[in-house]
């Protein structure tokens, strides 16, 4: 693959990590390349499984649409000796509770982000699920609340507050 290949691939995954509802006519334009040569980029990214999925934010704040619940979950592991913490991340992904898992610095070991139909289907899910796996010394659960930002989009779901006139 050439250089100028590889850049191009990495300026089309670029752009549509910014917007993924581009066309290959509007990365073209934007690139100054032909939207045909954009699609087979496209094509050849998503086959080589750089590019796995494409996704929506949504701003839906009174929850009307199905809105998840939504958790994250820190674990303290103690790592199997010859697997680490492979042989357990691979065990917790295969959950479909589990939309992120990573692998972090600090006190905890793994973030977890899950999500659930009500608060009883989280608590659920790390007390049979998480908690009872040998290796996991403790959890830490935060839900969330309120979206304010999420994949770099502002959520401005309520209107400043009007001021009302005052008369003397």
């Amino acid at each position: 693959m050439s250089n100028s290949s590889s850049q191009l691939d990495q300026d089309i995954v670029r752009l549509l990590h910014d917007d993924a509802r581009l066309t290959p006519e509007d990365i073209g334009g934007m690139l100054g390349v032909a939207s045909k040569t954009v699609a087979t980029h496209i094509a050849k990214l998503e086959h080589e499984g750089v590019i796995l999925k494409y996704t929506t934010v949504t701003n839906d704040p009174k929850g009307d649409k199905g809105t998840k619940i939504r958790a994250l979950i820190e674990l303290s592991i103690r790592p199997e000796k010859k697997t680490g913490y492979d042989a357990i991340a691979r065990r917790i992904c295969k959950h479909p509770n589990v939309v992120d898992h990573f692998l972090i610095s600090g006190d905890y070991d793994f973030l977890v982000i899950v999500e659930g139909d009500s608060l009883q289907e989280i608590s659920s899910f790390v007390s049979d699920k998480l908690a009872s796996i040998e290796n996991v010394r403790s959890t830490a659960t935060h839900f969330i609340l309120k979206k304010y930002k999420e994949y770099g989009v502002v959520f401005e779901s309520e209107l400043p507050p009007q001021r009302l006139a005052v008369s003397p």
